[in-house]
């Protein structure tokens, strides 16, 4: 019979004639007769924990691979009609600025969908130096438009914050998700606050983080976002980053998934500090150019 290390091994590895792990077609050994923690130092049934995880993103990358290109489509269609009607605007018109607001958006959207995209071939995106305020910046002013009225949007930015190695893309998706997370966790009034910073930082610093490995001592930028909400207790925090876990009616539970999947990849960190009826705080740190 086929060892869970072997079978592991293959479900990561994608050996199933497919491109997505899913492990079809072989069956997982029993917890009776792999009852040892494997190479990893995990017990079967944790492994087996985090084999679902890796299953559920997988099923995420299927979807949204297959979702992204029809989407893309329909958007560069909206982008082309709204430019020819802007330019049979009047350049003095009032109606240009919402014009050129709803064109913004449109790109911004295209370039989701150019993540999803990326997202379900597992790499092929463009890294390169990224200013982590200008896209605060930018996403703010889009956000602030579709914010319910009785929630104010307020940021602190660090004038003199280091350039970090990333997609940009990848992390105005970051940007958007979490300010998104902070705005449902509100109802008809709060407060959203984002802030950013830059520290060198030990390695014990990071020994809560929500992510693994957890990162070495080094510099690092930091994005913080917190809200005014009802907070959250532990059991409920500890499952905010699972794929699929929401606890609004209408979530789909992807939004904070792929915030921590984007940090993996940064070799970032996250901190979260919430309590019932205290709101919460998700802190995001992301090493430093070299």
């Amino acid at each position: 019979m086929m060892s869970l290390r072997e079978w592991c091994r293959d479900v990561f590895a994608g050996h199933n004639g497919g491109s997505c792990p899913t492990g079809a077609g072989k069956e997982p050994p029993s917890p009776a007769a792999e009852a040892a923690p494997n190479e990893a130092g995990l017990a079967p049934d944790e492994l087996e924990k985090q084999l679902l995880q890796v299953q559920k993103l997988a099923g995420v990358g299927v979807m949204a691979g297959s979702i992204a290109h029809d989407l893309n489509n329909l958007l560069m269609g909206i982008s082309g009609n709204l430019e020819l009607l802007r330019q049979a605007i009047e350049p003095e018109a009032a109606s240009q600025k919402y014009m050129d607001h709803a064109l913004d958006a449109s790109r911004r959207a295209a370039n989701l969908s150019r993540q999803m995209l990326a997202f379900s071939r597992k790499g092929g995106q463009e890294v390169k130096s990224v200013d982590l305020n200008r896209l605060v910046a930018e996403n703010l002013d889009l956000m602030k438009g579709s914010m319910r009225k009785g929630i104010s949007l307020s940021a602190r930015l660090e004038p003199e914050l280091p350039p970090i190695e990333a997609e940009p893309g990848q992390m105005q998706q970051l940007i958007v998700n979490l300010i998104t997370n902070a705005a449902e966790a509100l109802g008809e009034t709060g407060a959203i606050d984002v802030s950013t910073g830059f520290a060198d930082l030990p390695a014990a610093e990071f020994t809560w983080s929500r992510v693994e490995p957890k990162p070495a001592s080094g510099r690092f930028v930091f994005i913080e976002v917190s809200d005014s909400g009802c907070g959250m207790d532990g059991e409920t925090s500890d499952r905010m980053f699972h794929p699929f876990f929401s606890t609004k009616a209408a979530g789909r539970g992807l939004g904070l998934a792929a915030v921590r999947w984007m940090v993996k990849a940064s070799g970032g960190a996250i901190l979260v500090d919430t309590a019932p009826g205290e709101g919460t705080t998700i802190k995001v740190f992301l090493p430093t150019l070299p």
